[in-house]
């Protein structure tokens, strides 16, 4: 017959100890902060993978990828993501339109960065039309069919070139499309005579002679940033505030890796983006971009643009744009407050 011997109770409560003490550092280890961020393509994406800036980060970064403006504010609001890409003047549009005033104790969502690229010879937005079109100024797109996408500089770019060009929706065929991707396909392959957005996936048209550029985003004075959103509760929650503002400044040093390696950015587009090599070099020089302040001039210039939507009809009613701004990241993103 087998004999069991059972340990005294002393033993029993020091094994348990030890155990306990054992497993308290696993057990006491907090969750993982996720943050999951919102791009509207793989471009930025992928750049800041490859560079690596990313390892090491006490925090999980999940990229989302859902095409255009509209597409990441409905993630924001049902809290599929806590941060979106899109235009500075996205949220323009959203406070201008929404059933309730935005406090500046509660924004529903707020812009923590903002980049572009900032050598002159590549503005960010553009108005263009193609040259079979007969379209050399603004005024000669009555009656032609102009593409653009809903929210975002897109939009603003459209808005006020039209206004630019003393014309209405009447005076010419509006093609609103999902995102820039379609209406700029949709340019690309002849099927509307203008288009308004960024200027990388109209550019080799450009190049090539089959299109012309008849006014930019610097000319009609709109900052063009590409900016990351966040939620308002999301930015109340210490631990995924301090993981935002850590992601950007290390997003801040991907810039810097992405202007030493134009060559890899330039593969990443090709193999990972599927991008064809034409469209690959110009977008790797087009997206060459450093962080922006989030200053007064910023939300100087970005009220005037607010102002000009709100007596164009555009939006129903006058805000106030300073709300939609957080600028405590800016240590995180340009080094000072």
């Amino acid at each position: 017959m087998t004999s069991f011997r059972f340990p005294s109770r002393r033993l029993v409560i020091a094994a348990g100890a030890a155990i306990l003490l054992t497993a308290s550092p696993a057990l006491a280890q907090p969750e993982k902060v996720k943050l999951l961020v919102g791009y509207q393509d793989l471009t930025v994406p992928s750049t800041v993978d490859a560079s690596g800036v990313l390892d090491g980060a006490a925090y999980e970064v999940q990229w989302v990828i859902l095409p255009g403006p509209a597409a990441q504010l409905s993630a924001l609001y049902s809290r599929n993501i806590d941060v979106g890409h899109m235009g500075d003047t996205s949220l323009i549009i959203e406070q201008g339109k929404a059933k309730d005033d935005w406090s500046a104790e509660n924004p529903p969502l707020q812009i923590v960065a903002g980049w572009r690229a900032t050598d002159a010879k590549y503005p960010p937005i553009v108005t263009v039309a193609r040259t079979d079109a007969n379209v050399n100024t603004l005024s000669d797109l009555r009656g032609k069919k102009w593409a653009y996408n809903f929210g975002g500089f897109n939009y603003l770019q459209y808005v006020l070139s039209g206004l630019k060009a003393g014309l209405t929706q009447k005076d010419y065929e509006p093609v609103q499309l999902g995102d820039q991707n379609a209406s700029a396909a949709a340019f690309n392959s002849g099927r509307v005579d203008a288009f308004s957005g960024s200027i990388a996936p109209v550019a080799e048209a450009i190049e090539k002679g089959a299109a012309k550029v008849l006014i930019n985003s610097d000319e009609l004075n709109i900052p063009a940033l590409n900016v990351f959103t966040a939620r308002g509760d999301v930015l109340k929650d210490p631990a995924k505030k301090a993981a935002i503002a850590d992601f950007l400044s290390r997003v801040r040093t991907h810039w810097v890796w992405y202007a030493s390696n134009l060559d890899t950015v330039e593969k990443l587009y090709i193999e990972k983006v599927k991008q064809t090599p034409a469209r690959a070099k110009l977008t790797t020089v087009y997206q060459k971009a450093t962080f922006q302040p989030l200053d007064e001039d910023l939300v100087k210039r970005e009220q005037h643009i607010a102002d000009v939507l709100f007596e164009a009809g555009a939006i129903p009613r006058k805000i106030d744009v300073r709300v939609e701004f957080n600028r405590s990241f800016n240590t995180a993103t340009i080094g000072s407050n």
